[in-house]
Formats: structure tokens, sequence, C-alpha cells
């Protein structure tokens, strides 16, 4: 291990599409007793980008913990967290040229030996939702980035599914990424919030939630300057009954797992749940 935190750091590793940007635009980046290692590109793209595209021929341990020591340890304050936050952990990264990510246990074990034990957070969402959100970042991204345009969404989900692993609905199932995480850094070490607690409970009983699973005590100028942020831009598209049922069908177990594990109302959060 690179070097410790006081209390341990703060993984977010996804999912993406879940709220992730509102927290680190809202709590991470703005805190001072966080060491917020950014949106992991510039100088830290060499830590993570090895981490998370490099194969065992290529990946440069020693290297990778030098960086962490010149760019993170060596800079924290003693009485700051460091968080890391970047659902491209789990999750491919939602642009055109998209590098082919190292499987999901590859990056979690390159994690637990960088940074040790740690706390490890998955934001989630309703899958009937964060596909649509998932499409529409891919199709601004690659409009933006690449001057392509994308399929419509009715094509592209049915395409998706004509592999049985597929680069933009792998984690439709969130409990087996969950599962990779739980068995790397220890079933106590993972924790799961839902993006509709803030909808349904509002962003007080979500901040709750985040203060529970981190130890962040959270401010009333922080709960009520919260801005969820929201990358999908305004569209028209809705699910069919044949969508939502392959949507279910793949998630639902999955979904229940959670649940069951977490001890979470995700039915009642109108996540697809068996029968």
């Amino acid at each position: 291990m690179s070097g410790a935190s006081p209390s341990g750091a703060i993984i977010h590793v996804g999912f993406a599409h879940t709220g992730t940007t509102s927290l680190q635009q809202n709590i991470y980046s703005k805190r001072s007793d966080i060491f917020y290692a950014g949106i992991p590109y510039s100088d830290l793209g060499g830590i993570f980008s090895n981490i998370k595209y490099h194969d065992h021929e290529h990946y440069d341990a020693p290297n990778t913990s030098r960086l962490c020591n010149e760019l993170i340890f060596n800079k924290m304050r003693s009485v700051q967290r460091l968080v890391l936050s970047d659902e491209t952990f789990v999750d491919q990264p939602a642009i055109y040229y998209t590098p082919a990510m190292m499987p999901i246990r590859v990056i979690a074990e390159r994690l637990r030996a960088q940074f040790g034990r740690s706390t490890v957070l998955f934001t989630l969402r309703s899958q009937y939702s964060s596909v649509i959100s998932n499409y529409l970042v891919l199709r601004n991204n690659y409009e933006r980035l690449a001057n392509r345009k994308i399929e419509p969404f009715d094509a592209w989900f049915a395409g998706n599914l004509t592999q049985v692993r597929n680069l933009f609905l792998r984690n439709l199932d969130p409990s087996h990424a969950i599962d990779v995480y739980r068995n790397v850094f220890g079933a106590d070490a993972v924790q799961v919030l839902p993006l509709e607690f803030i909808s349904q409970q509002g962003v007080k009983a979500y901040l709750d939630h985040l203060s529970r699973i981190s130890g962040f005590e959270f401010s009333s100028a922080e709960i009520r300057g919260y801005v969820a942020r929201n990358a999908s831009p305004p569209h028209d598209i809705v699910l069919d009954n044949r969508q939502r049922a392959v949507i279910r069908r793949r998630s639902s177990a999955g979904n229940a797992l959670v649940a069951k594990l977490f001890n979470l109302p995700l039915r009642d959060l109108g996540y697809p749940f068996p029968d």
C-alpha cells in the first residue's frame, strides 16, 4: 500500500448515471476535510489509466505506487480523508473511442493494493432510468467528441443485447460488480446508496444516508445548496413493454439480492424486481 488517510479512503466506484457528478461537484470537491483525487484525468490520469486499462504485462505497480505517493499521499493534510470517485472503475467510459477496460476484479485488486483498507461506495439507480441516461450521454458524447451520430435508442438497445457481454449495459445486474468488491475489500467495506432517495425522501435524507456511510457530517448549507446535476439532455424516449421486460429479466434478481444484503427498499423505489 502506498499510504493511508486518517480513516481509510472512500472509493466511490460507480455505477455510471447514478448521481456521481452531483456528489463530485457538491461534496467531494468543496470540503476542506476531503482530499478529492478529482475526476481522474490530468495529473492523476497516469494512476487511474494504469489501474483501469493496462493488462498484466504492461501494468507497472511500483510506478503507480510512486505516482500515488507523489500526487496524492504527499499532498494530503493530516486532517483530510482521501476520496476517489470514478464510475469507470466498473462501467465503460461513455465515449466513442472507448479504451478496453480490465475485468472489474483486476481493477478492484489494484485499488486495494494501492489504497489499502477503504470504504467502497456504490451509488445506484433504477435500470429503467439508467439505461436511457446511458444512451443519451453516449449520443451527446459521440456528437460532441467524435463528430459522429449514434443510432436511435431502439436499435442501440437491441444491438447491445445481441452480445453475451457488451460494453455499455454490462452492469444491468448490479450484484456482480458489488460482489467482486465485497470479495476484494471485505463485505463490511462495501456500501450502496440509491439515487432515488433524493426524489422520494429529499436531499437531507440522501445525505443522512451518505453521512452514515462516510462519517462526514453535512451542514444545513450543504443540504440547501445541493444541486442535482443531470447529464442527460431532454428527450422523448419511453421504454416499451418488451424493453422493460428485458431489463427486468436481467436486473431483477440482482436488485433483490442487493436490497436484501444492504437492507434497501429498492422495490418501493421503483427498481425492477422479481414477482
